[in-house]
């Protein structure tokens, strides 16, 4: 009977440990333990820095909903697909060999309005918008911007008779009215406008704002106040303390329109088109990010038969992108002229290059342009020969020798004392003159501009609009980029010539040492 008890026990003893350990398991296996023990283990993995910085994690971003499609399969991003589409929606109707463009396909379309938070405005919306913003401009600007009889008119609050108000309506795309669409908030366009700031060398230095309207008026202060040394006032009846004015100018940044064209042989047909989507996009976006340090370093609007920086000696085609708005080079080479110094046809020298610093003193407002408190503020931009010429002179600390912690600027080749040196091909070989000529085998001669960057400021006035158009005879597409910029150059007199924020070393030998 013990032995039948013995066993009883042993049994329920078993029975009851099998129980336990299941429960124990149970609550081991249970998916509010899991998700503790997980994240628990997460938390102890994004503490450890070096894990972070290897390791990336999915966030679920649209690009995940394109796994699974055609565009995927391609390596098209998000970016990519919003572009294909507004290729696409651009080409619909027009006449191909067989018929007409049918515009985006049935899966394109699925897949773009599946992953793109963008929208499309009509051309007509979009110009009422600018002409609205050109006629809420106008009866703010002051009398004395108008000039004869439109000031006339100004006073009179007749703005819409005034020449500057009509030449300000005929830059908008009034050939284009009513038709086609404009694709608003797409990334890719984004993209496209961040290429200058990551692809540029120069333009991304230069401050930008927004405009809102097609002019915009930046105020600048012309000097700072002086501090007075004054008595103590006691009596009742004293007199007021003198007072100084603070001088004050204003610099006028217009939005001038730019255009990319590409050209894409044959018929636009979607299936052919995408594996030359990323590559498409990738040529505009160096050519914005070129010609945005082009725009900047070489602008001057000098269009004539002599006398354009860019073009000494012919008359430069009225498309040429530099005669858009004066830039920094003409600041010192045209403008301010105390500001250019030749280098006589040899290397530059630490000397000449520390000197240039001194030229961009101004005494009389007490602001010193060439010896900022932020070293970074001044920036030294040569041609890519002239830099590498520099970079040899004893004094120049080259960029492999900063150290591991040290931040390099894109395009940055050395150091001239505690300010970056830039190399960029944006900058050109010239004559002797510091100046372009229509002879290349003439510009042989180098040349370094140095600017402060907190005297000029960059406005940026529409997004990149895309268009295509098709050549039946020439069997091509055509790609047009469209946008609008302005350049703002901080001037204390309010006339070019008081531009003090840069220098030109120009006339500089680039012949090997």
């Amino acid at each position: 009977m013990s032995d039948q008890l013995t066993l009883d026990a042993l049994a329920t003893e078993v029975r009851q440990r099998l129980e336990a350990v299941n429960k124990d398991q149970a609550e081991r296996l249970s998916d509010e333990r899991l998700r503790q023990l997980i994240t628990e283990a997460m938390d102890g993995l994004t503490k450890d820095e070096e894990f972070v910085r290897k390791i990336r994690f999915g966030s679920g971003s649209a690009d995940t909903q394109l796994v699974g499609t055609k565009y995927a399969r391609w390596g098209l991003s998000v970016s990519d697909v919003e572009f294909l589409h507004d290729l696409m929606s651009s080409h619909r109707g027009q006449r191909l060999k067989n018929g007409t463009h049918p515009g985006p396909s049935e899966e394109l379309q699925r897949t773009f309005d599946s992953i793109s938070a963008a929208r499309y405005l009509s051309a007509d919306k979009v110009m009422a918008m600018d002409r609205k913003a050109i006629d809420d401009l106008f009866p703010r600007i002051p009398l004395t911007e108008f000039h004869g009889s439109d000031r006339e008119l100004a006073r009179a609050g007749k703005f819409e008779l005034t020449g500057a108000y009509q030449r300000a309506i005929r830059a908008m795309d009034t050939q284009t009215s009513g038709e086609g669409q404009q694709l608003i908030g797409a990334q890719y366009v984004g993209e496209l406008w961040d290429a200058p700031r990551q692809l540029g060398k120069v333009f991304p230095l230069i401050d930008s704002f927004e405009m809102t309207d097609p002019t915009a008026y930046l105020p600048v202060e012309v000097d700072i106040p002086e501090m007075l040394f004054v008595p103590e006032n006691l009596a009742s009846n004293s007199s007021d303390y003198a007072t100084v004015e603070t001088g004050s100018q204003r610099v006028q940044v217009d939005a001038k329109k730019f255009i990319i064209h590409q050209m894409w042989s044959g018929e636009m047909d979607e299936d052919s088109i995408i594996p030359f989507v990323p590559f498409l996009r990738r040529q505009a976006a160096y050519a914005v990010a070129h010609y945005a340090d082009s725009l900047v370093i070489n602008g001057d609007n000098t269009n004539a038969a002599t006398g354009n920086i860019n073009l000494d000696d012919a008359d430069p085609a009225d498309t040429k992108h530099y005669l858009a708005f004066d830039g920094i080079r003409h600041a010192a080479l045209v403008d301010n002229t105390a500001n250019a110094k030749d280098a006589t046809g040899s290397a530059a020298t630490w000397a000449q290059l520390i000197g240039m610093r001194s030229l961009m003193v101004d005494r009389t407002r007490l602001v010193d342009w060439g010896h900022p408190t932020d070293p970074d503020d001044l920036i030294y931009v040569s041609e890519p020969d002239t830099a590498d010429r520099i970079a040899q002179l004893d004094e120049v600390v080259t960029a492999d020798k900063y150290g591991p912690a040290a931040t390099v600027f894109t395009g940055e080749v050395s150091r001239i004392g505690r300010n970056r040196h830039i190399a960029s091909i944006a900058v050109p070989k010239t004559e002797a003159d510091g100046k372009v000529s229509t002879t290349a085998n003439n510009n042989t001669l180098g040349q370094t501009v140095l600017f402060n960057r907190r005297g000029f400021k960059v406005g940026w006035r529409r997004r990149v609009m895309v268009e295509s158009e098709r050549l039946p005879g020439r069997d091509q597409t055509r790609l047009v980029y469209s946008l609008r910029l302005g350049l703002g150059r901080f001037t204390p007199t309010g006339a070019a010539s008081g531009i003090e924020s840069a220098a030109v070393l120009y006339n500089q030998s680039t012949a090997a040492s």
